[in-house]
């Protein structure tokens, strides 16, 4: 119930989600087709995962980005904490359900090293890039969630020797170890979730 209510305060209807998760997942293959043909497994996974995070800080920015829902959330019993959580559960289901159906299908076709490693290799990150791209689209405006989600995707994707990324690739996978990043994207949704109501307040007041 909490999930119908969030959406129906946001003008970006459900709908669009799916093809944006569609499309993103179709680049993904190709991505992962073209790097990991060319230049080796590791490189098709950090392709892949590149293109898929990418997806993900825009369909969470396009669930938050709709017009005027601070005064709306802040009516309703729910509160934007639950309309925040609701919308970017939402979408990171469906992201969740395309991604992996697209992993098994370049896993099989021999593009990535392997199934569990093409999967961790945007799965992993996908808390930190949504937290980033959630906490900087309510606190500041849909541009800087997009803008902060595609900053650390270089750094938070693994590392592929053949993707250089101006020597940022890896640089946060390596430093905080994948359990790391885990953390570190949970606790970034989090404070986006908890702070959400005094980034609508303050939204309002600026306005």
């Amino acid at each position: 119930m909490a999930a119908v209510l969030a959406w129906a305060q946001v003008r970006v209807v459900p709908w669009l989600i799916l093809p944006v998760a569609l499309v993103t997942v179709t680049m993904a293959i190709f991505a992962a087709r073209f790097f990991g043909v060319t230049q080796g497994g590791s490189a098709g996974d950090t392709g892949f995962a590149s293109v898929m995070l990418a997806g993900i800080a825009v369909t969470v920015t396009m669930a938050l980005s709709s017009a005027k829902p601070d005064a709306i959330a802040l009516a309703t019993p729910l509160g934007p904490q639950v309309v925040v959580l609701a919308r970017v559960a939402l979408v990171l289901v469906v992201d969740a359900v395309t991604g992996l159906a697209a992993s098994g299908l370049v896993s099989a076709w021999g593009y990535t090293s392997g199934l569990p490693e093409v999967v961790a290799s945007w799965l992993i990150p996908v808390a930190l890039v949504a937290g980033a791209a959630t906490f900087a689209s309510i606190w500041v405006a849909p541009w800087a969630g997009i803008a902060a989600g595609l900053v650390l995707i270089p750094m938070a994707a693994p590392v592929s020797e053949a993707m250089f990324f101006f020597g940022l690739s890896g640089v946060l996978w390596n430093a905080l170890t994948p359990l790391g990043l885990l953390g570190a994207g949970a606790a970034l949704l989090v404070a986006a979730v908890t702070t959400a109501r005094r980034a609508a307040v303050s939204g309002l007041q600026s306005a």
